[in-house]
């Protein structure tokens, strides 16, 4: 598996910063133990049939070398949640990780209040099957 050059894309205040790093992808074994996570609305929102909006959520912590996967059902009667987020760029598997935000398309039109639940986290414990090499900083 070659490595290559890439781009890391993130939020900040200013817009978009691009940062250029040398990765490589790496193989991993999931293990068969598993846990469930709620994603519960730390905030009231309206949100619009077909909009797509970012909402604040209840902290969840993850530790390194954990997997996060959306469950399939939508437990939410007016929005699905598409993917969550730190909030602020990249959350690498190999680093300790918090979930801020979830990013939720609307089904129906409604108000969506604090403590909703919005979906469900599969939490997987991953190990890596090689020496997983860390991205390294390209100066232009």
């Amino acid at each position: 598996m070659a490595s290559q050059t890439i781009q890391i894309v993130s939020s900040t205040d200013h817009g978009p910063k691009r940062v250029r790093v040398e990765a490589s992808p790496y193989e991993f074994t999931i293990a068969t133990r598993a846990k469930w996570e709620m994603v519960v609305a730390d905030e009231n929102i309206t949100i619009a049939k077909g909009a797509f909006e970012k909402i604040r959520i209840r902290e969840i912590n993850l530790q390194k070398d954990l997997l996060a996967l959306l469950c399939a059902f939508s437990p939410h009667a007016l929005a699905s949640i598409v993917r969550v987020g730190s909030g602020g760029g990249i959350a690498p598997v190999e680093s300790d990780r918090c979930i801020k935000v979830a990013y939720i398309l609307g089904q129906e039109t409604g108000k969506i209040k604090e403590g909703d639940l919005l979906g469900v986290l599969n939490i997987l414990p991953i190990m890596f099957t090689r020496e997983a090499k860390v991205p390294v900083l390209i100066k232009d």
